[in-house]
């Protein structure tokens, strides 16, 4: 990769104060996405935000590819980071998805003025605006099908010449 490119000037780890653990074997892919996701902030539009932005770089660099600047995947490391992202959309998106659908739905709190003031306040704080949890949490799996993207296309990237001159250094450096 290329010396002056780089994704994001701080990973979310290092803005959070979490210190990444190594991987369990057979568990990067889930531990890069718990990386990326360890400072993000859902309720925090910035965070998603930058969670965002630092997507976009992931994606413009494994589109790149090597010869870009970017990078390029090994495909069976690259389906393993697909297959995380993938359970993460899948599994917890969905859950997260129903819940935003409940509380979309305007609370019963009875009849009274206040209880109409707070119902209807509710409903605002939801999604009336860009603050608000609901669009930040859209553009939160909006951030995790960019990284899918990226994570693909750097897979595409990926030549057998590549793994032949990472052995072939290995070999020089005595590894």
């Amino acid at each position: 990769m290329a010396e002056d490119t780089y994704v994001g000037s701080q990973s979310h780890a290092e803005v959070g104060g979490a210190s990444p653990s190594p991987p369990a074997a057979g568990d990067a892919g889930n531990s890069f996405i718990s990386n990326m996701l360890s400072g993000l902030d859902p309720m925090d539009t910035e965070s998603v935000q930058q969670f965002n932005a630092d997507a976009q770089k992931v994606k413009d660099l494994g589109t790149a590819g090597p010869g870009g600047g970017g990078f390029a995947l090994e495909p069976e490391a690259g389906q393993k980071f697909i297959a995380a992202i993938d359970s993460f959309i899948d599994v917890n998106w969905n859950k997260v998805r129903d819940g935003l659908n409940r509380l979309g739905q305007r609370p019963e709190l009875g009849d009274g003025p206040y209880a109409e003031r707070v119902a209807a306040h509710d409903l605002e704080v939801m999604d009336s605006d860009d603050q608000s949890l609901a669009p930040n949490l859209r553009l939160l799996k909006d951030s995790l099908v960019l990284l899918r993207e990226g994570v693909d296309a750097a897979i595409k990237s990926y030549s057998v010449e590549d793994e032949a001159n990472s052995i072939s250094f290995k070999v020089m450096k005595g590894e």
